[in-house]
């Protein structure tokens, strides 16, 4: 990944992390290889130069994207070939193939200009994501920071430079009220145009987690949704035009209040409206024993073309399972528990298409 210009910002830009070449490291001989291993999709061509086509962005928290080598500055102990999980060198490729798939059946239904992404470990698994499966035909690439999160789980946004040119990027940090230092994920920040017309501000987030309790933990998402509305008032009082999509984990539906007041969506009067309000109480993207939540969520500024956007829930056959205690389906995921059940992630998918007509620009 190219290092993004250095530009004059109100939010503050971080060094990106260099990209190392992936270590080697064994399996346990217990592993087996897993259903998610299968033959790949073959991958879907580009669109050509001034194809006009809609274009689509997509949002995934992908379930513990880790590479299978210890670091010792993360708590990632559980994610190695002799860890709780005996993450090895065969899961590990499996992860990235299944991942691959479930990017490349996102992408072959309509181009897409860029996939925001949460759970990751670090820049090694993005790379190798990118560059080590089919993605490579595609010319994926991708904007990562290293984030304070104790577990080393981080958000990403990956792009095929063919459909999106990123001019600058950065990492907000989340403190959290009396704390010095963060703890916790960044908010990553990425300005870019796609297909070589219109500029769009993204915002990636993964929002603090339930555990612990909903009612102790609810200050935590209050402030991360009061960080990014801050973030992005910035960015109105600077460009009132400006085209915003916040994506993300939210970890809570669209009408709790802690996301409602701290992002401030969901009156008339407010800049932004929370695409993902409709599915509430009715589909979702995350199931807890037999609730399915909509978790997965975009927030976008009003002076986007709202008239037939909306958001969508990627629940394609393959990504779903009976659920044989709840009953229904449930995602078919990489873990349940300590358990190994080699699905994609225990999240679905979901996305916004623009249907309008752009000139593609095509990389030399």
């Amino acid at each position: 990944m190219q290092k993004p210009p250095s530009m004059q910002e109100s939010l503050s830009a971080q060094e990106p992390p260099s990209m190392q070449e992936p270590l080697s490291a064994q399996e346990p001989p217990s592993a087996q290889e897993p259903p998610s291993a299968q033959e790949p999709l073959p991958a879907r061509e580009p669109p050509s130069v001034q194809e006009g086509l809609p274009f689509r962005i997509a949002f995934w928290n992908v379930e513990n994207f880790f590479d299978c080598i210890n670091d010792s500055t993360k708590n990632d102990d559980e994610f190695t070939p002799f860890g709780l999980r005996a993450w090895g060198r065969k899961k590990y490729d499996a992860k990235c193939i299944a991942l691959y798939k479930v990017i490349a059946a996102i992408n072959a239904e309509n181009p897409l200009a860029c996939i925001g992404l949460a759970e990751v470990e670090n820049s090694r698994v993005l790379r190798d994501l990118c560059r080590g499966t089919p993605l490579r035909f595609l010319g994926f690439d991708f904007v990562h920071y290293e984030s304070a999160d104790p577990r080393g789980i981080d958000v990403a946004l990956l792009y095929p430079r063919e459909l999106l040119q990123v001019i600058y990027s950065s990492a907000i940090p989340l403190l959290y009220s009396g704390d010095s230092v963060a703890h916790s994920r960044d908010i990553l920040y990425v300005k870019a145009v796609a297909g070589g017309s219109d500029t769009f501000h993204f915002f990636v987030c993964h929002f603090p987690s339930k555990f612990g309790g909903a009612l102790q933990t609810e200050i935590k998402r209050y402030e991360a949704g009061v960080l990014l509305r801050h973030s992005i008032d910035t960015l109105l009082a600077r460009t009132p035009s400006a085209q915003i999509i916040a994506m993300g984990d939210f970890n809570g539906d669209p009408d709790e209040k802690p996301l409602q007041d701290g992002i401030g969506y969901g009156n008339d009067s407010a800049p932004l409206v929370n695409l993902m309000l409709p599915f509430v109480g009715k589909q979702g993207s995350h199931k807890f024993r037999e609730k399915w939540s909509i978790i997965d969520q975009f927030i976008v500024t009003k002076n986007l073309p709202l008239r037939g956007l909306r958001g969508n829930i990627f629940n394609r056959s393959f990504l779903l399972i009976p659920d044989k205690n709840y009953m229904g389906q449930k995602v078919f995921r990489t873990f349940n528990g300590p358990r190994y059940l080699g699905g994609y992630s225990d999240h679905l998918p979901v996305y916004i298409d623009f249907v309008k007509h752009i000139d593609f620009v095509k990389q030399k």
